[in-house]
């Protein structure tokens, strides 16, 4: 089977002999698999996602969208949807060109930030997903923020440049003599996607010409993975993209706090100091209006408070208040009946678990605890849970 996207990348359409249609299953779904004895279609290869497109009739009016393309045994498969067998006496196959001009920039960028990371880190690509959204990285090393930014700046040094990309398939003697990246050990023709001076690597799918058209490359975020970092970048249309919606974003928080977009950092911490502030002054009265309610709930044998909002920190210290007072079951539950409550029960002389045990069959409480103290949540109304802690 001849596979023109090998030959050149910026083949958009073709015409093909149909070879075989035959009704398969597709993630549990029946779609029709087209074969064809030539395709520009990009399987789902290399961590790349494929092509996407269409398959026209050229001697009717019919057409089918192709919704996936796998590569198996040096054939490709172009799986489409259709209530009947597909009808096409030849095809015209048809990709969608903005999608994979896309991936071209993505991978190609990839391909110089793998590249410059093996040339100055020494760091292998272990692995690589290129998604409609996500571009990952994988790397057998860590970075620091300051070669975060060379690697960047390298890559984006590359791309000003706008030198051409080599694509050949050297004979085996030849491919002795380069020292090229790859994943895996390959059999038979090995094709090696060149960026001069930057990174030589064996790879199968499309690539731009320039490094120019690959437009600026972003990493985007860098953490910890399996005992090395994963990358995220994003280069050209979703670098730009990226960047207009963070910006989006930025111009909408600086209107919220009044603030330019330089001066967005100091604002939100001021704004989280005064949070803090009046989280505190909230959580003291929270424990003044508690101590008032202690102070009359411990007149009674079994001292129980309903509230609807209390720190658990601090409904915890009203409770082993009431502990020190009573010597009945002494209990803070935070909510309402129609919501349904969080508690906190504890007693110094009865078995908390037991009242647990209870509230569980009666109220469908959840939780846990030991004989002194029991935790958890429940639905009902305060006037049944009451008259059971009673009983």
């Amino acid at each position: 089977m001849e596979l023109l996207y090998n030959k050149d990348s910026y083949l958009t359409e073709f015409l093909a002999d149909v070879v075989s249609i035959e009704p398969v299953e597709l993630n549990g779904k029946p779609v029709w698999d087209i074969v064809l004895n030539r395709s520009c279609f990009f399987p789902e290869e290399g961590g790349q996602d494929c092509d996407h497109g269409s398959i026209f009739d050229v001697n009717s009016e019919n057409f089918y969208r192709v919704i996936y393309v796998a590569l198996k045994d040096g054939v490709i498969h172009h799986y489409v949807e259709s209530e009947g067998r597909p009808v096409i006496a030849r095809a015209h196959g048809l990709i969608d060109w903005d999608e994979r001009f896309d991936k071209m920039q993505q991978h190609s960028g990839e391909h110089l930030v793998s590249g410059t990371v093996y040339r100055y880190f020494g760091f292998n690509n272990t692995g690589f997903h290129l998604g409609d959204v996500d571009v990952t990285l994988d790397f057998n090393g860590f970075f620091t923020e300051d070669e975060l930014i060379f690697i960047e700046k390298t890559v984006n040094r590359a791309v000003l440049e706008n030198f051409e990309s080599k694509i050949y398939v050297p004979s085996k003697e030849e491919l002795k003599k380069i020292n090229y990246r790859s994943k895996k050990e390959i059999d038979g023709d090995v094709r090696i996607v060149e960026f001069p001076g930057y990174d030589v690597c064996a790879c199968c799918a499309p690539h731009v010409k320039t490094t120019g058209e690959i437009g600026m490359i972003k990493i985007i975020s860098s953490e910890h993975f399996k005992g090395g970092t994963r990358m995220m970048i994003k280069c050209g249309w979703r670098a730009l993209s990226d960047y207009n919606e963070r910006l989006k974003s930025c111009r909408a928080v600086s209107h919220l706090l009044s603030a330019k977009a330089e001066e967005i950092a100091p604002a939100v911490e001021k704004l989280s100091k005064d949070y803090r502030d009046l989280k505190y002054s909230y959580t003291e009265l929270q424990g003044d209006y508690l101590d008032s309610l202690v102070r009359t709930a411990v007149q009674n044998p079994n001292p129980v408070i309903f509230i609807e909002n209390a720190d658990t920190s601090v409904a915890r210290d009203a409770v082993n208040n009431m502990v020190e007072k009573s010597d009945g079951y002494c209990g803070c539950f935070i909510g309402s009946d129609n919501q349904g409550y969080s508690f906190i029960v504890s007693s110094r002389s009865k078995n908390c678990p037991e009242l647990l045990n209870r509230l569980k069959e009666c109220f469908e409480a959840k939780g846990g605890g030991k004989n002194r103290m029991i935790q958890g949540s429940c639905k009902g109304s305060r006037k049944a849970i009451m008259e059971l802690i009673n009983a």
